[in-house]
């Protein structure tokens, strides 16, 4: 039986062109005569008869320009590759994309060696076609999901702005500012600053465990769910202290823990402005700084963690520590992202993003401004600028709250800052 044809060749002529076709097919036949090699099996074709099944059966076409017109080759070398990727020769013509140019007079064992080894790296080229384009669909796909999840964590992003207090308190003597900016699309830090009744100012900071948008989730859930007041019988409200607060929060989370459990640090501060007293009370956070007056050249003191972490223990208990807020002195309530924002300087990559403490000093010298906002500022600049700023490796939160003179009265209501705009300056400067 004989072997079927390893390489079937079509040779393409015009119809005046045949014999020339016919010379080519028969010195190619004796070339494979001499060369052995894989079976092949020529035809010779005017432009008429090259139809699909002729396209489909073939493993290469030669076009015999001198026997062709160059503008039909054009023309039937776009049909062939709209159905089949087959390797094309052209001889004794004008070379053009996609095809091999050989000269009229080349011999016959080197234009036969050319049709072989095409012929034999052509299912491995259609392989490797067939892959890139099954590669450039699912990268498709995948560029299409990432603009997905790119508009689905803008909007959540958008939300969880929406979360944040838009204006501070307006109280006699005190001052408020805040930075917010997340490492990400989302932050896992959220608080809130607000006016409990005519004397008392809330500051509230929690910093989820994780990053994305689960502890965005979690920080949004947690912040609406701080029970600040209790109704009482008589309908009056009672003011619930920091750690009674920061307990009844815990045992929600407990309740409300799923398969994953989730869990959070947080800071709780209550500032009486007529007694000049901050109550506060915190869960696994960092310790809240009790600034002095600027220029006092007092240390700046640590009031530290009075309780576990949130969403762990039901009847975990929080303990209050009450503490003297002098004239000029301030409170400052960070995340414990600050203890990565200044990388060490050090020629060990693995160590340069350790914690550290540099931010305290930082934080030391911003706070010799007696206005809050400008302290923020200062520390944003630092932030800006730092070497690694643009790859910010955790969501950074800070509330400044700072006292005034007894005299000093803070009602003009051209004194309130909206903290909406100080949040995107400290997210886009």
């Amino acid at each position: 039986m004989p072997t079927a044809p390893d390489v079937r060749i079509k040779i393409i002529v015009d119809a005046r062109g045949v014999p020339r076709g016919e010379h080519l097919r028969d010195r190619l036949d004796t070339a494979a005569e001499r060369h052995p090699g894989p079976p092949v099996e020529m035809q010779v074709l005017p432009f008429h008869r090259l139809d699909r099944s002729a396209i489909e059966r073939s493993t290469a076409i030669v076009f015999l320009d001198v026997a062709c017109d160059g503008d039909a080759i054009r023309r039937t070398s776009a049909r062939i590759r709209a159905i089949l990727d087959l390797p094309m020769i052209r001889i004794g013509g004008e070379t053009e994309s996609g095809s091999i140019g050989l000269p009229a007079d080349v011999a016959p064992e080197t234009l036969l060696a050319t049709i072989r080894g095409l012929a034999h790296r052509t299912p491995e080229i259609r392989r490797l076609r067939e892959e890139l384009e099954a590669t450039t669909l699912v990268a498709e796909g995948v560029r299409a999901e990432i603009a997905r999840i790119d508009e689905e964590l803008r909007a959540a992003s958008m939300v969880q702005r929406e979360f944040l207090p838009r204006d501070m308190p307006d109280v006699d003597g005190v001052r408020v500012a805040a930075l917010w900016r997340p490492a990400g699309y989302v932050s896992g830090d959220i608080f809130d600053v607000f006016r409990l009744d005519q004397d008392r100012i809330g500051l509230f900071l929690a910093d989820a465990v994780g990053h994305g948008v689960p502890a965005a989730l979690m920080t949004m859930l947690i912040c609406r769910s701080l029970p600040t007041r209790e109704l009482l019988n008589d309908g009056s409200h009672r003011v619930r202290p920091p750690g009674e607060a920061l307990a009844a929060l815990n045992a929600f989370m407990v309740a409300r823990q799923g398969r994953q459990a989730r869990f959070a640090t947080a800071a709780y501060v209550i500032y009486d402005v007529r007694r000049r007293i901050a109550n506060i009370a915190s869960a696994g956070h960092p310790p809240v700084l009790h600034l002095p007056p600027p220029g006092s050249g007092t240390a700046t003191r640590e009031i530290g963690s009075t309780g576990g972490l949130l969403g762990v223990f039901p009847d975990a208990e929080f303990d209050v520590t009450e503490v003297e807020i002098a004239p000029e002195e301030a409170i400052v309530v960070h995340s414990d992202g600050f203890e990565q924002a200044f990388p060490e300087a050090t020629v060990d990559p693995m160590t340069s993003n350790l914690p550290n403490e540099r931010y305290r000093s930082i934080i030391d010298e911003a706070g010799r401004s007696r206005d809050p906002d400008t302290m923020i500022a200062r520390v944003r600049e630092r932030l800006d600028g730092h070497e690694g700023s643009l790859h910010q490796t955790d969501d950074l939160t800070m509330i400044c709250l700072r006292t005034g003179t007894p005299t000093l009265s803070r009602r003009d209501p051209s004194r309130r800052r909206q903290l909406g705009r100080s949040t995107r300056s400290s997210l886009t400067d």
